[in-house]
């Protein structure tokens, strides 16, 4: 996912490249964020992530000049694919928290000081300095990398908001904003015990499937235990199966269930919120309900 988030619409190749040369490249990449991904187990000093983000430009750039754009691997595009390689693994605990954030037009644009810098572009330390002074500034004190977790999210939740309105024309012709309704709550005559959710879609893994997260509502977010910075593990049964999941919290209140679960038994297996779902026909996009029973395991259903 960090690699697609990095490499999509950033002109990273030449125009002579061929496919061959464009797959080489992303597991070359894949592989580097996974060697460099492991120095982060405990925190890292700044100058050091600097550095790494330059070893990634130039040990790319020397084995695959010939198929990048201007014989060169950017720096922008570069920091994008290992901050966010590190915030993926920062969100689900597997490492603390990384010293920057990735920074994309999303976040550039709420640094008005940085607006003539375009990320995919950038092709100097100082200017990556540069953006990462002036968030330190604006965050007020705030780590940059939860600072910038907030405001994705919310950004996610502005585009789930839009995308819930619908447009309809009235007889004179203005535009009227009709808001979708919910469906009514039909599964359980206990609703004020429900907690109520939507499955979510963050991206994709490399082989296409949905990066997929449970956002709940926050109406019902209450009855989920969580803690702003902290991951709240919770045992949950989709299909057969048990799983461990990690419920999270921004500062704002927002909650969700991570990406990654860890299957019950005699040995703790990794396994993916999306194959999860799949086994029992959910996907991005649907409404669910989540319980939980007299044992504390948590159920969940489709609405």
């Amino acid at each position: 996912m960090s690699v697609l988030g990095a490499l999509g619409r950033s002109n990273t190749y030449s125009m002579s490249a061929s496919e061959q040369d464009k797959s080489l490249f992303r597991i070359a990449l894949r592989e580097k964020l996974r060697v460099i991904g492991d120095k982060y187990i405990s925190p890292i000093p700044e100058e050091e992530h600097l550095s790494n983000i330059k070893k990634i430009v130039d040990d790319l750039t020397s084995n695959f000049s010939h198929c990048l754009e201007n014989g060169k691997f950017r720096i922008g595009i570069a920091q994008k694919a290992l901050n966010l390689y590190l915030k993926y693994l920062w969100c689900v605990s597997l490492i603390p928290m990384p010293p920057h954030c990735p920074f994309d037009s999303i976040i550039i644009g709420h640094l008005p000081e940085c607006k003539n810098l375009n990320w995919t572009s950038i092709d100097s330390i100082n200017d990556y300095k540069k953006l990462v002074n002036t968030t330190r500034k604006k965050s007020d004190g705030k780590p940059i990398a939860e600072w910038e977790l907030e405001i994705w999210l919310k950004s996610v939740q502005s585009n789930r908001e839009r995308k819930s309105v619908k447009w309809s024309d009235t007889e004179k012709g203005k535009k009227v904003q009709l808001v979708v309704p919910s469906r009514p709550n039909t599964l359980s005559k206990e609703g004020d015990d429900m907690i109520e959710g939507t499955v979510t879609s963050q991206g994709k893994y490399a082989n296409g499937k949905d990066i997929c997260e449970l956002y709940i509502s926050a109406d019902s977010s209450d009855r989920l235990p969580h803690e702003y910075g902290k991951r709240k593990p919770i045992d949950i049964r989709i299909g057969d199966f048990i799983y461990e999941a990690g419920v999270r919290e921004t500062q704002n209140g927002v909650v969700w269930l991570s990406s990654v679960l860890f299957k019950k038994g005699p040995r703790r297996e990794k396994a993916r919120l999306f194959d999860a779902l799949a086994k029992i026909n959910m996907k991005s996009g649907d409404k669910i309900r989540i319980k939980s029973n007299e044992e504390g395991i948590y159920l969940i259903e489709k609405m």
